[in-house]
């Protein structure tokens, strides 16, 4: 307070708005108000997901590691988990799609990539021989099934093969 004397009237005191100090850790910026000292509280936050802040009285801010689940920025981890302060990777992100007709891979920026390959394969297609990976599929080049005799048809069958038909 501001405090004076009038000669008509005795003592005087009115509120000002100047700073002070209120004793308490997780204050600051403590100014004058309504005749109190009073300070905004103190942010302890310190942008760490994998830490739970707190301002604790006559101690100040005080940070603890915590166990939530977080994210490690890499896009090749999976069930990353905070431990010890720090963002901790999961395991590796499956990038398998199946398909014996690309390499798959994981590209930590981009994720999960899938190029095609030139790899023997088998495409269960017992009309074709020499099957390769093309494009991302299994390819092969026809069976010839032509046995020279013209008396006979020489079709094809997926599951069985070459056929002999009189």
């Amino acid at each position: 307070t501001d405090n004076g004397c009038l000669a008509a009237t005795g003592c005087a005191s009115g509120f000002n708005t100047l700073p002070c100090e209120d004793g308490d850790v997780c204050t600051e910026g403590d100014t004058c108000a309504g005749g109190a000292c009073v300070g905004a509280a103190v942010d302890c936050e310190d942008g760490n997901p994998c830490t739970d802040t707190a301002c604790v009285a006559d101690v100040g801010c005080q940070t603890a590691p915590n166990s939530q689940v977080c994210d490690d920025g890499d896009t090749c981890t999976t069930g990353d988990q905070c431990g010890g302060g720090a963002c901790v990777s999961g395991g590796p992100t499956d990038c398998t799609d199946g398909n014996p007709g690309t390499d798959d891979a994981c590209e930590p920026a981009s994720g999960c990539a899938h190029v095609d390959n030139t790899l023997p394969c088998q495409d269960s297609d017992a009309c074709t021989q020499g099957d390769a990976c093309l494009g991302g599929a299994c390819i092969g080049q026809p069976v010839d099934c032509e046995d020279g005799d013209l008396c006979t048809d020489n079709p094809c069958n997926p599951n069985t093969g070459c056929l002999v038909q009189f």
